[in-house]
């Protein structure tokens, strides 16, 4: 029932995504939910357009448009700077269309770096190319982030959610370009993610959806209510019952993974 379930939330959220590039302007309380996906997932959403798919059902008339780029650990750097570029145009494409629609930025471990570099700007030191935060005529637009399993994450950042103790593998360096959209935003970690909180567990990193997927969408239908540019934000916390399961993502590296090669640089996980 679950994998039912599981196909029928990405098939429902892929073909939103295919779609809603040529639809018209979302208004009230819709949103336009621009999504980057994990490494390794196939073209779509990815598991966490399951979230996506679930904000849909909430609030009608809201779509989902995924991030095109490679979502690659092989030449991650390239990777996820190519989908720094694409959600940056999709994003401020859209804003630029449709100005009185409320956009949800949503991204899972790459695509999570990815979301978080568009707005707060890349700073995770010399591995990555740098970029500037978004400016604010845009991030007023924007009225939910929702970043799970974020590489980039540090933990002095004050949205974070979750036991998280430690940085992630590459961290911000400069958590100021957050601050103007910091109080939308929610960053699920957990202790000894791998990538996170620069642990040892495959298995926390794959667990976000499947455990915190609907505080995330209630995170988001909460600020979908509240004034995009206004809002105090909150924690992203609720119960987890969405019944979308994690199995997909990072499919074949097995559980523990302990011999990750990443960006072509040798890494051990």
């Amino acid at each position: 029932m679950a994998s039912l379930i599981l196909l029928t939330g990405i098939l429902a959220a892929t073909a939103a995504a295919q779609n809603s590039t040529t639809s018209a302007c979302v208004n009230g309380t819709a949103v336009h939910m621009i999504v980057a996906r994990a490494s390794l997932e196939k073209p779509g959403p990815g598991v966490i357009g399951g979230v996506a798919t679930q904000v849909v059902q909430q609030l009608p008339g809201s779509d989902i448009v995924s991030v095109d780029y490679p979502a690659t650990l092989e030449n991650y750097t390239s990777s996820e700077a190519a989908g720094v570029k694409a959600m940056t145009t999709l994003l401020t494409d859209y804003a630029s269309r449709c100005p009185n629609s409320k956009i949800v930025m949503m991204g899972y471990s790459q695509g999570a770096q990815v979301a978080a570099d568009v707005l707060c700007g890349t700073n995770e030191g010399s591995l990555f190319q740098s970029t500037q935060a978004m400016n604010s005529s845009i991030l007023d637009k924007v009225a939910a982030v929702v970043l799970m399993g974020d590489p980039s994450k540090a933990q002095n950042e004050t949205f974070i959610n979750g036991t998280s103790t430690k940085n992630g593998i590459f961290p911000r360096q400069n958590v100021n370009g957050c601050s103007s959209i910091e109080k939308r935003m929610v960053s699920y970690c957990n202790a000894n993610d791998t990538f996170c909180d620069s642990g040892s567990s495959i298995q926390v990193h794959l667990s976000y959806v499947q455990n915190n997927g609907t505080a995330a969408m209630n995170f988001i239908l909460s600020q979908a209510n509240s004034n995009a540019g206004g809002s105090t934000g909150g924690n992203g916390n609720g119960n987890p019952t969405v019944s979308v399961s994690s199995g997909s993502l990072f499919r074949g590296l097995g559980n523990g993974a302990t011999a990750l090669i990443m960006l072509g640089l040798g890494f051990i996980l």
